[in-house]
């Protein structure tokens, strides 16, 4: 029987680990947080739980209600959510229409943002990126499973989106796409980043299995010194799994123990789907497994913060 990845990873979670983990009030009043496009908050996250990585892989029509709904019921405060894709088998979702739907799924909360899929490598991109920030998207994913994440049509829009403030998720690692890409995601063909000045970048799923060379990518471009007169990216690391429960505690503690400036660079995400936050069967497992294995490692409550709240706020705003 054929197994999703899913099925797969939830087969793969610790018996134990479920329970919703629930969420700080906020400490002042929404409405006294600073707003910017679509009315959502901007500058400063309000207290609480967020997931950095969200998908939508359906073709219905909004229902940010429901959605929002759900999410709360598993103790989540906000988030990142991915459009979907310009698919050829659907023509009737054109990018606007992909742009429309993910902000309308965003609707219910000034703390979700919409973030477009984009293509970086399609002959339009370079103007998707000026629409998508006419229309107040957020932020923008790449999963370039057709070749190198960087090239010479690729780093024109990387840099456009740079300039434009916007954030950048891409997928690395392993994906489960029915062909052999996995060359095109290894960490260490993102290091051309290192010349797109004051990108926010992530890295989703630590890059696993090859995390320790996502690790590795993370310490160059820290370590990197500024010419005079250039200015770096800001590599951030998305822990989304990606990682079987049976790696978990490995990545994580690894992320943290590698001796690295880790401070509000790294993002905790569920990879989970705007139908798949149903019964928090998906999203509410990996909050209290998380938090055990940075509890087990001697971490405290600021780094629980920065890690489930403030890595975004810096990914999101700077």
């Amino acid at each position: 029987m054929k197994t999703s990845r899913r099925d797969f990873i939830q087969t793969a979670l610790a018996a134990g680990l479920s329970g919703c983990m629930s969420s700080r009030p906020p400490e002042k009043p929404l409405s006294e947080y600073q707003r910017g496009a679509l009315g959502k908050i901007v500058g400063e996250l309000p207290p609480g739980r967020y997931d950095a990585h969200m998908h939508i892989f359906v073709k219905d029509e909004p229902k940010p209600d429901e959605f929002w709904a759900e999410m709360r019921r598993c103790g989540l405060d906000g988030g990142c959510l991915f459009s979907r894709w310009v698919d050829s088998a659907a023509p009737e979702l054109t990018p606007e229409k992909l742009m429309d739907r993910v902000i309308g799924w965003c609707a219910a909360s000034p703390t979700l943002y919409p973030f477009y899929w984009i293509d970086p490598g399609a002959p339009d991109a370079l103007d998707l990126v000026d629409m998508a920030v006419e229309k107040g998207i957020y932020g923008f994913k790449v999963i370039r499973s057709d070749g190198l994440p960087c090239d010479r049509k690729t780093m024109p829009v990387y840099e456009k989106i740079a300039k434009a403030g916007k954030p950048l998720t891409f997928h690395s690692g392993i994906l489960w796409d029915n062909k052999p890409s996995s060359d095109f995601f290894r960490p260490a063909h993102f290091e051309p980043l290192i010349d797109v000045p004051d990108l926010r970048f992530a890295l989703a799923h630590v890059s696993w299995p090859w995390h320790d060379e996502c690790m590795a990518v993370y310490g160059k471009l820290q370590a990197a010194e500024p010419a005079e007169g250039r200015r770096l990216p800001q590599m951030f690391v998305d822990t989304t799994p990606g990682t079987p429960m049976l790696y978990r505690k490995e990545v994580v503690s690894k992320v943290y123990q590698i001796g690295y400036d880790m401070k509000d660079r790294v993002l905790f995400g569920t990879d989970a789907s705007v139908s798949h936050y149903d019964k928090c069967d998906w999203a509410k497992p990996f909050m209290p497994a998380d938090e055990r294995i940075l509890r087990g490692i001697g971490l405290g409550d600021d780094v629980l913060d920065s890690y489930f709240r403030k890595g975004l706020q810096h990914f999101l705003f700077g």
